[in-house]
């Protein structure tokens, strides 16, 4: 796994449900820049959705 990927899992674990929209525009960004693999990306949204279940988060829906 890359550096990003786990700069940004640890971010995953401390962020609130507030901070969400934020780091998954973020994750999102970092995929696009090519600074993460489809399966890290894909890995860090499961784990967002796990952490807050089904919500809404503007253009995310987990």
């Amino acid at each position: 796994m890359s550096e990003k990927f786990d700069e940004l899992k640890k971010k995953l674990d401390n962020v609130d449900k507030g901070q969400a929209k934020d780091l998954l525009q973020t994750i999102n960004q970092e995929h696009d820049k090519g600074n993460l693999d489809k399966d890290e990306k894909d890995s860090l949204l499961d784990k967002a959705k796990q952490k807050f279940g089904n919500i809404d988060l503007g253009n995310f829906h987990l």
